[in-house]
């Protein structure tokens, strides 16, 4: 569906550097690629070609003037897919990731437990068409293991195993579709626009409907974690606590996997929110929120890194509590000797954030990212 044709590798790896770090001049990103004065011109002249960056004259008073490249996020658009278990939300981004439009479409009945594969690559296409007429990428993501960024290994929420989904949705969509994990697609949204234009090193900390992590190591994301996150998910907070789904008594999942929780009050996960759930049971709370803040910290000591991103649609309301800052207090300072200062950001999601991480897939799939 796409018109423009494609950028070097180069000249993708300067669209990216411009999209992260902003405006730049000529002779820093020489000495930031490596790149001679001519070399660097003859790059500049093909982006500004196609359109992905402008080149502007910086007005000085004093000596030769500098000349500005900025990278121009309309010049490419990208629809990113997120795929629950019965729904389809699609959003169309820039290459910035600002969301243009939105819509959403249910996936068919399921046959036996499974989702079918052929009606949701249709869904699929129908929403590209519907977002946009002049499509350069597909980004999709969803909970399960991706391999390939292709073939769907484990799809629980939707009944698959060993789909790959990515080459039937590019063939009929006519674009290349990348598939990601859906916690990992936030992980690499955070890496280009948001925490990873402070520290290299971070966590992502998915809370909701059951936990979610992701990892960015040196400005590497980890494509699979050994354990799929349950090590973390099922670690010891209070041995007299409640049980989670695997019977573990006062394990993190007990306290923060908000289906299993609502279970317990006869309420649907997907229908009541962590503070209501805090009003039904104010003790649950306390120790929802210790649990937090136990994870936060596990999280944070085991990569080394000061910074943190919770998300979830209300996370905001556990991490709040006095009792996760009280918890995460006496976690970091255990000795008083070189106290830990975390840096901690909560990202509220619907589903329309989680679309937009999976179209930041595709942009970066675009400038060869991947």
């Amino acid at each position: 569906m796409d018109d423009h044709p494609p950028l070097s590798p180069r000249a993708q790896a300067i669209t990216g550097h411009l999209l992260m770090h902003g405006p730049s001049t000529r002779a820093a990103l020489c000495e930031a690629f490596g790149l001679s004065e001519a070399s660097m011109s003859r790059v500049v002249r093909l982006m500004v070609d196609a359109g992905v960056v402008t080149e502007e004259a910086e007005r000085t008073s004093i000596g030769r003037p500098r000349q500005i490249l900025t990278a121009v996020p309309g010049s490419r658009h990208i629809v990113g897919i997120k795929l629950t278990g019965d729904t389809a939300y699609g959003v169309l981004c820039d290459l910035a990731g600002e969301v243009i439009a939105s819509l959403s479409q249910p996936l068919p009945a399921r046959v036996e437990g499974v989702v079918p594969v052929d009606g949701v690559v249709r869904v699929i296409g129908r929403l590209v068409r519907r977002l946009g007429k002049s499509v350069d990428g597909l980004g999709i993501s969803l909970g399960g293991v991706v391999d390939g960024r292709s073939v769907v290994r484990d799809g629980p929420f939707l009944g698959w195993r060993d789909v790959d989904l990515g080459e039937r949705v590019s063939r009929i969509c006519g674009v290349p579709a990348v598939l990601s994990n859906d916690v990992v697609a936030l992980a690499r949204e955070q890496l280009w626009f948001g925490a990873g234009r402070t520290h290299d090193t971070f966590g992502v900390i998915t809370v909701g409907a059951g936990l979610g992590f992701a990892v960015v190591r040196e400005g590497i994301v980890l494509e699979h974690l050994i354990d799929n996150g349950h090590l973390l998910t099922h670690s010891p907070v209070d041995s007299t606590g409640p049980a989670c789904r695997l019977g573990h008594h006062g394990c993190v999942a007990s306290y923060l996997d908000r289906d299993a929780v609502a279970a317990r009050f006869g309420r649907s996960g997907t229908d009541v929110t962590f503070e209501q759930l805090a009003a039904l049971d104010p003790e649950w709370f306390t120790g929802a929120a210790t649990a937090l803040g136990h994870l936060i910290a596990t999280v944070a000591g085991g990569l080394q890194t000061e910074r943190i991103v919770l998300a979830g649609e209300d996370v905001g309301t556990l991490y709040a509590s006095p009792d996760t800052a009280t918890t995460l207090e006496l976690r970091l300072s255990p000795a008083k000797t070189r106290p830990c200062e975390l840096t901690i950001s909560t990202e509220p999601l619907g589903f329309e954030d989680w679309a937009r991480g999976a179209g930041v897939v595709g942009i970066q799939a675009l400038l060869g990212a991947l």
